[in-house]
Parts: structure tokens; sequence; C-alpha cells
């Protein structure tokens, strides 16, 4: 009795060990660089999560007959004045967040098909840095 006891207890305790491990396994993903995605633009990839810079590349954003906005993402901290190969292209189904614009960090959650990385969530970064206007700026005559 003692045994079976035991090994009902040691099945249980391995059955939710397992259930906690796969869910913490989906609830965290780590975040992918966009020249590592460029590197691999052959290699379709389902629920990614990005990190990137929003290129100086012109931004397109419509509304109608769907809203959609499409960009370029480059790795944080690359040189603008060069080509640099990790650039991608995006593509959001959905309103434009408030502090998008060009040279924004942004973390997306998507699947890259086709060398194009399709945002399910678009998340901008705030700068890190507030600076008011001058008061030249706001008391201009």
């Amino acid at each position: 009795m003692n045994k079976l006891f035991i090994s009902i207890v040691l099945v249980f305790v391995v059955v939710a060990g397992a259930l906690v491990f796969q869910a913490s396994q989906e609830g965290t993903s780590s975040v992918i660089l966009p020249s590592a995605l460029a590197a691999n633009s052959a290699v379709d990839m389902k629920r990614i999560r990005v990190g990137g810079r929003v290129a100086a590349l012109p931004v397109d954003y419509r509304v109608e007959p769907t809203i959609e906005l499409k960009f370029s993402l480059e790795d944080p901290g690359s040189n603008p004045a060069t080509k640099h190969p990790g650039i991608i292209p995006v593509v959001y189904s959905g309103i434009k967040p408030d502090m998008f614009a060009p040279g924004r960090d942004v973390i997306i959650d998507g699947d890259f098909t086709g060398g194009t990385l399709t945002a399910h969530k678009l998340l901008t970064q705030c700068p890190s840095k507030y600076e008011a206007p001058s008061a030249e700026t706001m008391y201009k005559k």
C-alpha cells in the first residue's frame, strides 16, 4: 500500500512539474535581432520576438481599405549612413502607436515568412531621456 501511494504521489509531482515547465517555456521568448533574421531569411519562423530600431527608410501607413503599417527594422546601434544587411521589412495590420517614428526602438511579436516579418504586436520604447522644448521654441512670437 505504501509503494502504491508513493508511486501515485511521484507520478503526480512529475506531471505537475512537466506542466509548469511547459507553461513557463510558452510564456517566455528570447528577443532576436533583425540581422539574425536576415541571415536566415530562407527559414520561416512562427511566434518570434524581434527587437530592433525603425530604419530611416520610408514608412508607409495606410488606413484604407485596411489599416496597414509597413516599415523596415534594423539592429539597434547600427550606422544609418551605411547599408546594413540586417534590415528586414515589417508589415503590421493595426493602428500605429503614438510613439512610433524612424529611429525609435521597437519590440515585435509575430511571424517571419518569406523574408518579411508580419507583426501581431508592436511595442514602442519611450525615449530614455526627455528633453523639454527650449523657451525660444515655446514662446516664439
